[in-house]
């Protein structure tokens, strides 16, 4: 049974997401994919603005070469220490940090790991995620920022940890006898456990996507036919279930909460169904007040979208996709301005046989942009846009 619909590598709500291809096993796939301001799609309109951007590659030496291997970054905290995995030649899956240019690699150190996943960072470069044992189970570990690993799941189960907050609180996903649950993992070991709906019967995987500094949890569940519906736990412990207009209600549709900032607002998506052969979603953002807003980016060409993240300005970073199925990025940005963009080396020719484009992946309080760009073999390359 699947722990988590993991966002490895993401392009829509309805096609595969977030795991290193061959390295799925107990983790559905989560894709997404996106494109720049200062070198390739449409920036700021009408001239001014800020300064213009820089983009940064960032390659792990160890990282493999051909189509759909790579480095793919995933987070950003705001010191601008950027988080990921990366793909090595032999298809294996390593966790990555890069700090100020120095990269480390993240295995997690048990006999058979197949796989170490890096799924998020906190302001102290402390990091959490999950690992592969030599049976394909799945598990969750937290890395200190002086390098000590943590493995842990709750009780009796499998699992994977999605978020961790600065207080290093874990929020992540786990499956036992029972069901598919949510968990929260204080700093010293203690787990908290819920269930979305109350039953874990009807509950094929949680996805506890955001944890924020007050504790508040955002994320996603699959019901037991296979829809996906958003929630939220608020602090005290309450679990709320969003599900946004509009939002698909077969199998593999729905609504997917991806991100939320302090104040509580959280961006992610809706998933519609196929669209003229295509499978279509559409960004969100839902207020603190309940009001949701639905929308794609005004780019001509975009036709399914996706809000990936969204930081304490209220800033909202997102993939798009153009008539050509490419990916290109975009920001949000509070005045209501959209500001296309695509890293200069990333492919913009669409080819059959992988997704093509520019995914950015997370934004910090600064408004730095992280994530990862497709070359024009297929490979994954990571970047920074600041």
């Amino acid at each position: 049974m699947p722990i988590l619909r993991k966002r490895l590598e993401k392009t829509q709500l309805t096609v595969s997401r977030r795991m290193p291809r061959g390295l799925f096993i107990l983790t559905l796939l989560f894709c997404l994919e996106a494109g720049s301001c200062g070198g390739g799609s449409s920036g700021m309109p009408g001239g001014g603005g800020p300064p213009p951007r820089t983009f940064t590659t960032i390659d792990v030496p160890e990282a493999g070469t051909n189509s759909e291997q790579g480095t793919f970054g995933l987070e950003i905290n705001d010191n601008g220490d950027v988080a990921g995995y990366f793909i090595d030649p032999s298809g294996i899956v390593h966790g990555f940090i890069d700090s100020a240019g120095t990269i480390t690699v993240v295995d997690v150190p048990v006999n058979g790991n197949l796989g170490t996943v890096i799924e998020a960072i906190d302001a102290s470069g402390d990091t959490a995620g999950y690992y592969y044992d030599s049976q394909s189970n799945q598990h969750s570990f937290a890395r200190s920022s002086n390098g000590t690993i943590t493995t842990f799941d709750p009780p009796n189960s499998t699992s994977g940890a999605q978020s961790i907050n600065d207080s290093g609180t874990v929020a992540g996903g786990f499956v036992d006898a029972n069901g598919a649950h949510g968990y929260l993992r204080a700093p010293d070991g203690t787990f908290t456990t819920f269930d979305p709906t109350g039953d874990a019967t009807q509950v094929r995987i949680v996805i506890p996507y955001q944890i924020n500094a007050s504790g508040a949890v955002a994320g996603t569940y699959f019901d037991s036919a296979g829809v996906f519906h958003g929630f939220l736990r608020d602090t005290g412990g309450d679990v709320t279930i969003l599900d946004a207009p509009g939002a698909g209600t077969a199998a593999n549709e729905g609504t997917e909460l991806i991100d939320m900032n302090t104040s509580g607002t959280i961006a992610g998506g809706i998933n519609v169904g196929v669209v003229n052969g295509i499978g279509t979603t559409h960004s969100l953002v839902r207020a603190t007040d309940g009001i949701f807003t639905v929308f794609d980016p005004p780019q001509s060409g975009a036709h399914s979208s996706l809000a990936e993240a969204i930081n304490d300005s209220g800033v909202v970073v997102g993939t798009y996709r153009d008539a050509n199925l490419v990916r290109h990025g975009y920001l949000l940005q509070t005045d209501g301005t959209f500001i296309s963009f695509d890293d200069p080396d990333a492919a913009q020719v669409p080819l059959t046989a992988v997704n093509q484009g520019t995914v950015p992946r997370h934004i910090n309080a600064n408004g730095a942009v992280a994530g990862f760009y497709s070359d024009v073999n297929g490979v994954r390359h990571a970047f920074t846009w600041q």
